[in-house]
This record gives C-alpha cells, structure tokens and sequence, in this order.
C-alpha cells in the first residue's frame, strides 16, 4: 500500500472523521438542551441581567452614558481551551471607544461540548497517519467547525430575546431610544439580534418605557 503523503492524510482524516460528523451532533445538542432546558435559559438570563445591573451601577457613578449596544461574543481563544465562552459587553453611545469597561461572561458548552468531545478523538486518531496529521491540524480543525456551533448558538440567543427585552433588569437600566443587541465573535463581524426602540406615544409601564422589538 502507497504511504500518503501530508496532504492525501489530511484529506483522508477530513472526509472519514469531519466533514460529517457535525450531523450527528445535532442530536446530542437537542438532548442536551431538552435535558436542562430552564436551567439553560436561566444561566443566559442570569449572565444579561448582571449585565444590565453593572450597566446601571456605571451609569450612576457617572462612567458610562445611556446604553445603545450590546455585544454577545465568542472568545475564539476560549475555544482553542474547549470552553465555549462568550463575553456579553454592554457600550454607550460611544461604542468601542467606551471607555467603561461593562462585561460579562456566559458558557454555551451545551452547544460545543460534542464538538470538544469529537475534537478529543481526532487527537487520538492522529497516530494513524503516521504523524502526518499534528496537534496544530487538529486545532485548526476545531476553529473552523466551531463556526457550525456558533451559528446554533446565535440562533438559540436570538430565541431567548423576547424574554430578555421584558426582563426587570432591562427596563431598569438607562437605555438610548434606540438598542441594539448583537452577536458574533470578539470585535469583529456580528449579526443583529434585535433591535428595541422606545415607543413614545405607548402606555408607560413601571420602571421606564414601553419597547418596540424589531429583528
């Protein structure tokens, strides 16, 4: 039998081990989340409103104008550690030149976690091709499928922000007339949300103004 050659082994371990794997995964994600379902969708609003009560904490001691943006972005490094981490940012009018650091963080593993896990047995695959394939090929891997993960989870963000735009939290904290809540990956691209507009001429309820979703 001919040896393969760097390429040809990458190429066999991509169309054997990854290619479609993901699809399988798919199942292992709806049973994680059907298995902790409130607790998941606790955990996310647990992580915004802290944010919303930093937000108003800074507002107050003068730090930090109206809130107009905020940001839902995975860490690429945290991923590179098998932890799906996304760091949630609260700006002012000002954006990214904030000069208030307003942050906080969230855990998506239910999403990644068989990504991580299917990437464990890449590693141990590897010595089948003759160190051909590395523990770099196997990490790059990893980051190009995780955008698989990321889309699922931008999806599953964007399901819960009808209950996160009514929350207490929010309406507490000192917003612009228009918000927008993104989601995407550190300072770099990102997909709206939502966006809420204050409705001026709706009836006021208690803590501050109606809001407008819109996506």
């Amino acid at each position: 039998m001919k040896l393969m050659d760097r390429d040809a082994a990458l190429q066999d371990l991509l169309e054997k081990h990854v290619f479609t794997e993901w699809l399988q995964d798919l199942a292992l994600i709806e049973n994680n989340f059907l298995s902790r379902q409130q607790a998941i969708a606790d955990e996310l609003m647990a992580a915004l409103e802290s944010l919303c009560q930093l937000a108003t904490v800074q507002h107050e001691q003068g730090r930090k104008g109206d809130i107009r943006y905020i940001y839902i972005s995975l860490l690429r490094t945290r991923v590179m550690k098998n932890k799906a981490i996304y760091r949630i940012d609260a700006y002012d009018e000002n954006w990214f030149l904030d000069g208030a650091e307003c942050a906080v963080e969230w855990s998506a593993d239910f999403i990644f976690e068989p990504l991580f896990n299917r990437m464990a047995k890449l590693e141990q695959l590897k010595s089948n091709y003759a160190r051909k394939i590395t523990t770099m090929d196997i990490e790059q891997i990893q980051q190009i499928e995780a955008v698989k993960y990321h889309l699922l989870t931008v999806e599953f963000l964007k399901s819960q922000m009808p209950v996160f735009v009514a929350s207490p939290s929010l309406a507490r904290m000192p917003k612009a007339e228009v918000c927008t809540i993104f989601a995407g990956e550190f300072r770099d691209d990102s997909k709206i949300l939502c966006r809420f507009t204050s409705d001026g001429g709706a009836e006021k309820r208690e803590g501050g103004s109606s809001w407008i979703i819109s996506s």
